[in-house]
């Protein structure tokens, strides 16, 4: 097969039903890719989907509970992947259809080392932005233009769906060091892009769905700790883009903590545990982030609504208006 769509899948076998069910309506189905499942769920209802349902040529399902974090499973799904290219596809997103054809078609012509793809987000039955990234986006990062592909992509790629790479290439940048910290996947393709050409899809291919995220408890442990430290150690890449991307330390940035609190993403207990006994936390910005988390979060949460609709209304790759007051659980009309 020219590609695999890979599903690093985990406990949403409910998901995962329809997810499957948009990709195998698509005419190449078995034809041009085929579909792998890396299941590190643990239970089986998963297995139990796939035996009542899906076992049927150019569907295969591994059971990778000992891959149990999110880096881990994601990098499993790829090396049991066949295609020369693969396509990893989250097990809550669904496929837009009639895509797969220019995507397959944009494989044969250009032959790219690492495609991003662009998508849409969606709630329940309604789409929140029909383009999460904006026409700015450049169509090609060439061999020398790492901070471009760092500044304009790499909030983005926090979504691995976007992700459709050379099986052989991401095997061979993949840092197994990096598994735990989420974001692995952002280190292999910083290290796969040095001194190559990268493209971006910017016609909308897959529907990301908000609210499904099995790793919600742990946002800001994710955003504020983790993120930052891989942006930060990437190499080849200036202290500028990085960032243009997320501050070195977001914990001390009282802006960056209001947002926080707004989302829901802080609380005392949280601030006790990593803000409380820090040493890259100012004494001033730790009081003044004390009363920040004593707050309650709606005060926080109108306040960020109002600065986003009337201050923060440009979309641009590390932001989106429509998609941050949906996460902040505004109806967009």
């Amino acid at each position: 097969m020219l590609l695999t769509i890979a599903i690093p899948s985990h406990n949403k076998s409910y998901l995962l039903k329809e997810a499957l069910y948009s990709i195998i309506n698509e005419k190449e189905f078995g034809i041009e890719f085929d579909i792998i499942i890396s299941d590190n769920s643990i239970n089986d209802d998963i297995k139990k989907l796939y035996e009542n349902d899906f076992n049927v040529p150019y569907i295969s399902l591994f059971n990778s509970k000992h891959f149990d974090s999110l880096d881990a499973n994601v990098n499993r799904s790829i090396e049991l992947s066949s295609g020369e290219y693969v396509w990893i596809f989250g097990d809550d997103d669904l496929l837009i259809p009639g895509v797969v054809r220019n995507i397959l078609n944009f494989l044969k012509l250009k032959k790219p080392n690492l495609l991003i793809l662009n998508s849409q987000s969606f709630r329940d039955e309604n789409i929140i932005e029909y383009s999460r990234l904006p026409t700015t986006i450049k169509d090609i990062y060439l061999e020398n233009q790492n901070d471009a592909f760092l500044t304009d992509l790499g909030g983005y790629l926090t979504f691995v769906g976007a992700i459709l790479v050379k099986r052989k290439l991401w095997i061979d940048n993949y840092d197994k060091s990096k598994i735990g910290s989420f974001f692995a996947h952002i280190d292999c393709l910083a290290s796969l892009k040095n001194n190559r050409v990268v493209y971006y899809f910017s016609t909308p291919v897959i529907k990301m769905r908000l609210g499904s995220q099995t790793w919600l408890d742990k946002s800001f442990q994710i955003w504020y700790l983790l993120y930052p430290s891989i942006i930060w150690g990437l190499e080849n890449y200036s202290n500028f883009a990085k960032q243009k991307v997320i501050s070195r330390n977001p914990m001390n940035s009282i802006k960056s903590m209001v947002a926080a609190r707004a989302y829901g993403r802080i609380n005392y207990q949280i601030y006790k545990k990593y803000l409380f006994t820090s040493k890259k936390v100012s004494l001033l910005n730790k009081i003044l982030i004390f009363f920040v988390v004593m707050i309650p979060v709606l005060v926080f949460k109108l306040i960020y609504i109002i600065y986003i609709k009337f201050l923060k209304k440009n979309h641009n790759s590390k932001f989106s208006p429509k998609l941050a007051l949906a996460q902040l659980k505004i109806k967009i009309n």
